[in-house]
C-alpha cells in the first residue's frame, strides 16, 4: 500500500510587538505580516507590554511557533531572546531605528547599553532596516575585544501605500505650492524648523502638517502669523492615504536622525519627492537618484533652497528618479528577503516539517524547564 501523504504543517512565525499604533515600525510590521502570510507562514502576533501577558502565555506562543521575530530592539527583543532560550527557538530582533543616537537622547546608562549588548548577542539573527541602522547598531555593540556579528542583514523598508499606483504623481493645477509633513511632533523631528522654513519661501507656499506630539503648542504659538495668513495648516494625527500625499508637491523631512523613515518611501510610492536634510538616513535614501533633494546642511535655509530646487527640476527628471526609487524599494523584494531569511533560520535550526509534527505530539502545556543544554 502506498505511505500516507505526509501532514502538511505551515512555517509558524510569532511576531513579538508592543502595543498597537501608528509610527513606522507599526507600518512596516503590518506589510511584513502580510507578506508572510501570501507566501504561506502562519503568522501570530503578541504583543509583550499591552496587557502583561503571563510566561506561561509567552511560553506557550512561542512553543507553537518554529521562530521568534522581534519588532523592534527594546522590550520585543528582551521577550524574544529569552523565550527563544526557553523554547529553543530561533530569534530574529529588528532594528529599525539608529540606537546609538537613540540612546544618547535618552542618555542611556552604560549598564543599559552593557545589558543590551548582551541581549543582541544571544539573538540568533539581526535585521536593520537600513545601513544607517545598521551601522549604528554596530557602533552600539562595539567594545573591548568587539569583532561584527556576522548573523547581521540588511532588509530597507519597502515604498508602499495602498492606492499609491505607479509613476509621478500629477502636480495641483492651482497658484498654491502645497508641502506637507507627517510624523510626531517631538523634538527629534525637529517641526519648528519647518515653520522658518516656510518664512524664506515665497507667500504661494503653504505647509501641511499631519501628527500631533508635544511641540503641537509650540507650533501653533510660534507659527500664528502664519496661521492667520493661512499658509500653515495643522491637521493634527488622521489617517495618511495616497490622496494625503498626492495634495503636495512634495514632503518635508528635517528630523534629527532617522532609521530609514516610511514617510519618505510612502511619499515616494505616491510619486511625490521627499525633500530632506542630508541625515545618513536620507543620504542612503536619495543620494544616487535624487541628490538634489538633499539639503546642502541642517539649517532652514539649506532646507528652503533645496525644496525649491526640487520643484524646478524637470518633471521627466523627477519621473525617473521617482520610478528608480520605487524599483529599489518594492514590496515584493522586502517580503522575499524575510521569508528567505526566515527560512534560512529553520532549517539551520533543524525547523523542519517532521520535527514540528513531532513536538505537536507533545503535550503543550509542558512547562519551561530551563534553555539549551
Amino acid at each position: 500500500m502506498p505511505e500516507p501523504m505526509p501532514l502538511h504543517i505551515p512555517r509558524q512565525v510569532l511576531l513579538l510587538t508592543e502595543e498597537s499604533g501608528v509610527g513606522g515600525v507599526q507600518t512596516t510590521l503590518h506589510w511584513l505580516e502580510s507578506g508572510l502570510a501570501e507566501r504561506g507562514w502562519q503568522v501570530t502576533r503578541l504583543p509583550v507590554r499591552r496587557g502583561r501577558p503571563s510566561l506561561w502565555t509567552c511560553w506557550q506562543a512561542a512553543r507553537r511557533a518554529q521562530v521568534l521575530v522581534a519588532s523592534n530592539n527594546f522590550r520585543p527583543a528582551y521577550a524574544a531572546v529569552a523565550l527563544a532560550w526557553l523554547s529553543r527557538r530561533p530569534s530574529v530582533v529588528w532594528v529599525h531605528g539608529p540606537l546609538h543616537e537613540v540612546l544618547q537622547q535618552a542618555g542611556a546608562s552604560s549598564l543599559k547599553t552593557t545589558w543590551l549588548r548582551r541581549v543582541y548577542r544571544r539573538a540568533s539573527q539581526l535585521v536593520c532596516a537600513s545601513q544607517t541602522s545598521c551601522d549604528s547598531l554596530l557602533r552600539v555593540m562595539a567594545g573591548v575585544g568587539f569583532e561584527p556579528p556576522q548573523n547581521l542583514s540588511v532588509i530597507r523598508n519597502p515604498a508602499v501605500l495602498p492606492g499609491a499606483g505607479q509613476g509621478d504623481a500629477a502636480m495641483p493645477d492651482t497658484e498654491v505650492t502645497a508641502l506637507g509633513f507627517v510624523g510626531r511632533l517631538s523634538p527629534e523631528k525637529q517641526p519648528l524648523h519647518l515653520l522658518s522654513m516656510l518664512r524664506l519661501l515665497p507667500a504661494a507656499y503653504q505647509l501641511h502638517v499631519v501628527g500631533d506630539g508635544e511641540l503641537m503648542g509650540a507650533m501653533r504659538s510660534a507659527g500664528q502669523d502664519l496661521l492667520a495668513q493661512g499658509r500653515l495648516h495643522l491637521h493634527g494625527q488622521q489617517t495618511v492615504t495616497a490622496q494625503t500625499y498626492r495634495a503636495w508637491r512634495a514632503t518635508v523631512l528635517c528630523s534629527r536622525y532617522e532609521g530609514y523613515p516610511m514617510t519618505a518611501l510612502e511619499s515616494l510610492a505616491c510619486g511625490v519627492p521627499c525633500v530632506s536634510t542630508p541625515i545618513p538616513a536620507m543620504q542612503e535614501m536619495l543620494a544616487t537618484q535624487a541628490p538634489l533633494w538633499l539639503a546642502r546642511d541642517d539649517s532652514p535655509t539649506a532646507l528652503a533652497e533645496a525644496v525649491q530646487r526640487c520643484l524646478a527640476q524637470a518633471p521627466s527628471d523627477r519621473h525617473v528618479a521617482i520610478n528608480r526609487l520605487q524599483g529599489q524599494h518594492r514590496l515584493e523584494n522586502f517580503v522575499q528577503a524575510w521569508d528567505e531569511l526566515l527560512t534560512r533560520l529553520l532549517h539551520k535550526a533543524g525547523q523542519g516539517p517532521k520535527k514540528q509534527a513531532l513536538e505537536l505530539d507533545a503535550s503543550p502545556d509542558e512547562p519551561p524547564s530551563g534553555g539549551r543544554p
